[in-house]
């Protein structure tokens, strides 16, 4: 797989190298098809031969050893034969007495399950040997649940060990937009708002980039032979126990708008229960996080949303509609897709045009001079209860300058009623201070909105736009 970005992250581990005086034991993680071992490989490749890379398989704690001892062979030609887990430790410390040394244990949770007496034996030998070395130990893990387990829990065997920790997270909108340089910036979005940041699923998508939309989701996800067709719920099945609650919560959110009244009427889960299973799918998985509007009112505020684009996807249209592809009836299914995707796709282009303004956070857009310290959503009612939300809300609360935007994803132009809306939105807020609007367009405006918006000094941007603004920023 070709490799894309991670450049910070690269430059972050490579200086934790350079400055390896001691023991440093690191942990990288995140889910699965996020690309970690293609990037440790690559930090491999810019230390040369400084390394040993070890993959831990599923098996018995004599053919890990085993297995352990022909790797390193292979990558140095050093004859080893281990027997022990002390033997192995025995190795690093001997190895990293006077000059750097980096071992990478990729799938490293696997450990507590096929040998749960590496962890004791390793804190053990770290405590008293190999922290004082210039080893620099680098644990991999896919699954959350046991790293947490492993690492960051309170009764972990390795908690408190761990010197220097990465997270792995899918790409941003703007790394993206690298790895499908050669599309146009609505075919981008479109791909990106489906399967999201994670590099394995945007391998498969950029096989089939050329083809309509409704085409790529076709053979990646509702053909019987699509390498994505069932990827969320065996995600979710491996990380998470009662999966059947998990399932329910996340159809819930993908169906409504993600207030935990609606998920609470929806599931019938208890609610001193829920919390636990939100906790795990933000802070433990990260699939979902939890917002609360800007200058919300007292009282119940909170919305759960997708933070992951495929999830999101794949609990709105596939889990409700999972007999239509057991039947083989795709047809249908591919015309329900089809009528909903633009108001889908929608959702996920706030989340791009909220990612742009941050971007250029303390610079200039367009007219605009961006200056804010919060940025989020505003949701509450009119005056006659119904009601409304704003899509986009920035602010400074130093300066009381606020920043109203508007995002349209549409095949018809904007219309100066619905810039007239917008501010008599705005007016909802319960905030004193200057505001400045923005107003986003997929299909641009007409000529009587644009001489408003200019007649006001309104910000305004079309899709080449803000394609020319993330080609800016990149």
């Amino acid at each position: 797989m070709e490799f894309y970005d991670r450049s910070d992250e690269l430059k972050d581990i490579k200086s934790k190298y350079d400055e390896l005086s001691s023991g440093e034991l690191c942990l990288i993680y995140g889910r699965r098809r996020l690309g970690k071992t293609v990037f440790i490989k690559r930090f491999m490749n810019q230390i040369k031969g400084k390394a040993v890379y070890y993959f831990v398989n599923k098996t018995n704690k004599k053919e890990l050893l085993d297995l352990l001892s022909a790797s390193i062979f292979d990558q140095t030609g050093e004859s080893e034969k281990f027997t022990e887990w002390e033997h192995f430790f025995e190795y690093l410390q001997k190895k990293a007495t006077t000059e750097k040394f980096v071992f990478i244990m990729d799938e490293f949770s696997r450990l507590k399950e096929h040998s749960p007496d590496f962890l004791t034996k390793f804190q053990d030998s770290w405590d008293s040997k190999l922290s004082k070395t210039k080893i620099m130990f680098i644990a991999i893990g896919s699954s959350m649940s046991m790293m947490y387990d492993i690492f960051m829990d309170r009764t972990a065997p390795l908690y408190g060990r761990m010197t220097w920790k990465m997270l792995f997270k899918p790409f941003r909108y703007v790394d993206f937009r690298k790895m499908f340089s050669e599309i146009k910036e609505e075919k981008k979005i479109e791909i990106f708002s489906i399967f999201g940041g994670t590099p394995h699923f945007l391998w498969f998508a950029k096989k089939y980039a050329s083809e309509p939309l409704i085409g790529i989701i076709d053979k990646l996800v509702l053909s019987r032979t699509g390498p994505l067709r069932d990827e969320p719920n065996n995600f979710i099945t491996m990380e998470l126990k009662k999966e059947t609650n998990y399932n329910s919560i996340l159809h819930a959110m993908a169906k409504t708008n993600g207030s935990r009244e609606e998920i609470l009427t929806q599931t019938g889960i208890d609610q001193k229960d829920i919390d636990y299973y939100f906790n795990n799918l933000s802070d433990l998985l990260c699939i979902m996080k939890k917002i609360t509007p800007l200058f919300h009112d007292k009282g119940p505020k909170t919305r759960y949303k997708f933070d992951d684009n495929l999830f999101h996807f794949w609990y709105r249209f596939i889990f409700p509609n999972w007999s239509l592809i057991e039947l083989g009836n795709t047809e249908l299914l591919r015309k329900k897709i089809s009528m909903d995707v633009n108001s889908f796709i929608g959702l996920r282009f706030e989340e791009i045009v909220m990612e742009l303004l941050i971007l250029y956070n303390n610079k200039k857009l367009k007219n605009l001079q961006l200056d804010f310290n919060e940025i989020g959503q505003w949701w509450g009612k009119n005056r006659e209860g119904n009601p409304e939300e704003i899509d986009i809300l920035a602010n400074n609360s130093q300066s009381r300058k606020l920043i109203v935007c508007e995002v349209k994803w549409t095949d018809k132009k904007t219309t100066i009623n619905c810039v007239k809306d917008l501010i008599e939105k705005s007016r909802l807020i319960n905030a004193n201070g200057s505001m400045d609007y923005i107003v986003v367009s997929k299909s641009g405006f007409k000529e009587e909105c644009f001489n408003y918006m200019d007649e006001k000094g309104i910000t305004h941007l079309d899709l080449d736009e803000i394609a020319d603004l993330f080609e800016r920023i990149a």
